[in-house]
């Protein structure tokens, strides 16, 4: 039986059944389980991940055999991959963005009209007169501001785009703030007192991206204190989240969803796919979408 010709590639997570079809069409594919998953390092010129690591320990035993070229990652956030080494051996990362764009409009609306602390209140027991959901705000002509380094947000149905400065002239400027960037040593608390200071006392925070880029204890306080008027998470430090460590966040007025973005079958489907294709592209075609390193 002739050797395989096709570029050989490790899933280290299972794959959607239309992108296992499609991968394994295209690939010499390794999948988990299989007699030559352990062994990987040796062979893989791609790696198509999920939700798995791919450590410094990984990366300086594939250099020793040369092959390793690409790494394609489903959805946004890249925090489980050893980005510096990565970079270092000349790997390039590419992830699948946008994914997150509609939750976050979500949160926005709801944090904006207050739907569900609102709710909460009325299933607490209150009797909620209709004026006081006039303490509401819409979202009609508001500038919105998206923390965005490597452009994750796109999909954002914006009309008029500028590039500010730094972060705290967005701060300073934006009504919404929306948060779609890495959580890395350089963004880790990037939100936290100092910057709810520079910020729209009727002002919404939102953060689809990672826990951890928020304060989350400098964010209650915020709510608290009338600094800011909302906010909206995907995303916490602890996860997935529970009353007991999210009691206090939740009664200053805080929507927390359990970091569940890309929780729709169609979005797995379809950033799954857009993650294998990726990985034709840049094996077959050396083109690279969505960079990260």
């Amino acid at each position: 039986m002739p050797l395989s010709t096709k570029p050989i590639v490790v899933a280290l997570n299972p794959l959607h059944p239309q992108a296992l079809a499609l991968a394994s069409e295209r690939f010499d594919l390794i999948l988990p389980g299989s007699d030559r998953f352990d062994t990987w390092r040796e062979h893989a010129q791609g790696v198509l991940t999920i939700a798995a690591r791919v450590t410094e320990e990984d990366v300086e035993t594939a250099k020793q055999y040369g092959k390793l070229r690409y790494v394609a990652k489903q959805g946004t956030g890249v925090d489980m991959l050893d980005l510096p080494a990565l970079r270092e051996a000349g790997i390039v990362v590419m992830n699948t963005p946008g994914i997150n764009v509609k939750l976050a409009l979500g949160l926005i609306i709801d944090a904006a009209r207050k739907i569900s602390t609102t709710h909460a209140r009325f299933y607490a027991g209150e009797t909620i007169n209709k004026s006081e959901g006039w303490g509401g705000q819409t979202l009609f002509g508001k500038t919105l501001g998206l923390i965005d380094m490597q452009r994750w947000a796109r999909g954002f149905p914006a009309t008029d785009l500028t590039y500010v400065s730094g972060l705290d002239e967005l701060l300073t400027r934006s009504d919404i703030v929306s948060l779609h960037c890495p959580l890395t040593k350089d963004t880790k608390d990037m939100i936290s007192t100092p910057q709810f200071d520079l910020m729209k006392d009727s002002s919404i925070l939102v953060n689809v991206a990672r826990g951890g880029i928020v304060n989350e204890r400098d964010l209650e306080i915020a709510l608290k204190e009338g600094k800011i008027s909302g906010a909206g998470v995907d995303v916490t430090v602890v996860e997935p989240p529970t009353r007991e460590n999210y009691e206090g966040l939740c009664k200053a007025g805080c929507i927390i969803t359990p970091h569940y973005g890309a929780a729709p079958a169609e979005v797995q489907e379809a950033t799954c796919l857009a993650m294998v294709q990726h990985m034709i592209d840049a094996l077959e075609h050396g083109i690279i979408r969505n960079r990260v390193v």
